[in-house]
């Protein structure tokens, strides 16, 4: 009989661990299924709670449940929020059907968050009574109705990449104006391009010329946007504001993510376009826009990658194409 306890012991553990998960899973498809459902869920998806807040008491409830005697060595504290974690990103993907930009993004918080509630709750198992219990209530619905109360922060960021084009401003200009059948090997190898799966651009047509004419661009098969000029002085400066008519993007890239909603306003662009010498030019590409969430300093760092990623690949095409046109003119 001696023999059989420590066996009945591991199945014990393992029963409740499982159970620990099951307990978490539905905790976070609950929460999911509540912001799905209500007008303001975009906004609680990019909010401290279900980014920070949530993971972390997940996390230390699974090991409250799996580890209660605090037999269980730190490599299992690590291990839970990377095994949560990896669940909540393939069930987002396969049976949600999240996109790729959601996950991608959700992954570095829920992991730290995770490890923080983990190892919180290792070092507080040796405190016995109600009130460590009690906090698995308290603490989310107390954080929540705080957050609700905070007023939303408005934040306006300028983000801008530069090429230096062996090209005059007149050979570039019409590039920056538009682009036609841009094929799948122009532009670069970029990170949320080519990991993430940002669709590229195909192509760019513009309605008119000067102040108030309007450009269509179009991305992979399905997106598309119009961008109306406001500024429009040819070898210089083009300026637009973006005008999203359709709902492409967002159903393309992230259901959450739309570039003119609750927490994300895609708002102006231009191009700079400063000579050097007769045949060097430094183009500048700017996209402004505006973050309205608690946690823009971390939406931010998403921005300049993905943004900035696109912004490279779009002077690219420019650079690549201006610079052909140079060199193919008679001198």
């Amino acid at each position: 009989m001696t023999e059989l306890e420590p066996q009945a012991v591991r199945k014990g553990l393992q029963k409740r661990l499982l159970s620990g998960f099951a307990l978490a899973l539905a905790i976070a498809l609950s929460a999911f299924l509540l912001f799905s459902a209500s007008r303001t869920g975009s906004i609680w998806f990019a909010s401290l709670w279900f980014l920070a807040l949530l993971p972390a008491l997940l996390c230390a409830l699974i090991c409250y449940i799996g580890d209660p005697y605090r037999t269980r060595t730190a490599g299992f504290y690590w291990l839970t929020p990377c095994v949560l974690a990896l669940i909540v990103c393939l069930g987002s993907a396969f049976f949600l059907h999240e996109g790729v930009i959601c996950i991608v993004m959700l992954s570095p918080l829920w992991l730290l968050s995770g490890w923080a509630g983990a190892f919180v709750m290792r070092s507080q198992r040796h405190r016995r009574g109600r009130t460590l219990q009690s906090s698995f209530l308290i603490i989310p619905l107390a954080a929540a109705m705080v957050e609700a109360q905070l007023p939303m922060p408005h934040e306006t960021v300028s983000l801008s990449r530069t090429a230096l084009v062996r090209a005059a401003p007149e050979d570039i200009w019409p590039y920056a104006v538009s682009s036609r059948d841009i094929g799948d090997h122009e532009g670069r190898w970029t990170i949320s391009h080519n990991i993430i799966g940002i669709p590229r651009p195909r192509e760019s047509r513009v309605a008119g010329a000067g102040v108030g004419a309007v450009r269509t661009a179009y991305w992979g098969d399905h997106i598309n946007f119009e961008e109306r000029i406001v500024t429009w002085a040819p070898g210089r400066k083009l300026g637009w504001d973006f005008n999203f008519t359709n709902s492409s993007v967002q159903d393309y890239t992230d259901k959450h993510i739309s570039p003119d909603g609750e927490f994300l306003k895609i708002d102006s662009g231009d191009y700079v376009l400063r000579p050097i010498s007769p045949n060097l030019t430094e183009v500048t590409l700017t996209t402004r826009y505006i973050a309205k969430t608690h946690v823009n300093p971390y939406a931010k760092l998403w921005g300049e990658l993905m943004m900035g990623d696109i912004q490279d690949n779009v002077l690219t095409i420019i650079k690549t194409r201006a610079e052909r046109d140079a060199a193919l003119s008679p001198t």
